[in-house]
């Protein structure tokens, strides 16, 4: 693990009631590039909504924890630790997502749909169900936080 001098603080640009009208991709990816830069100490024009947050940028799976802390503090949105497993799972129709650590091909495609923002060929046979986080990408994060916002102004739990 790397030392990280900085502690994560509270974020001056929270995302406040008055800004509940729909963000835009290009908007919210504005916000979240000096949250990336934070976590992962990369220079801003590292940072494309092409991205790997661990392939491309360095991250480490406690960077996106951090990460996950700073776009729910900046934004005012729920992220879970799995929630792309969680929102795959309820999908799959046989009911098995896993077997020994390895995702099946159905949890696979669900992925791959469920995730359109990550190339095709990160969803390889024999995928980890721990290397998930390893394949995702800035755009994943946009996303997310796109939809969690819109919930989040309908009302929607998921938010």
């Amino acid at each position: 693990m790397r030392f990280r001098p900085h502690r994560i603080a509270k974020n001056s640009n929270t995302f406040s009631n008055t800004d509940e009208r729909k963000m835009t991709e290009q908007e919210i990816f504005k916000k979240l590039v000096p949250l990336v830069r934070e976590v992962t100490g990369c220079r801003e024009e590292q940072v494309t909504m092409q991205s790997g947050l661990m392939q491309d940028l360095g991250a480490e799976s406690v960077d996106l924890l951090d990460f996950s802390f700073l776009i729910e503090e900046t934004f005012g949105i729920t992220i879970e630790a799995d929630e792309f497993e969680q929102q795959a799972r309820r999908q799959i129709s046989t009911g098995v997502y896993e077997v020994n650590g390895r995702l099946t091909d159905e949890a696979l495609e669900v992925l791959k749909k469920a995730l359109p923002e990550v190339p095709a060929e990160h969803f390889k046979p024999g995928l980890k169900k721990i290397e998930i986080p390893g394949i995702l990408n800035v755009a994943v994060f946009v996303h997310l936080i796109q939809s969690k916002l819109s919930a989040k102004s309908q009302g929607g739990k998921n938010a």
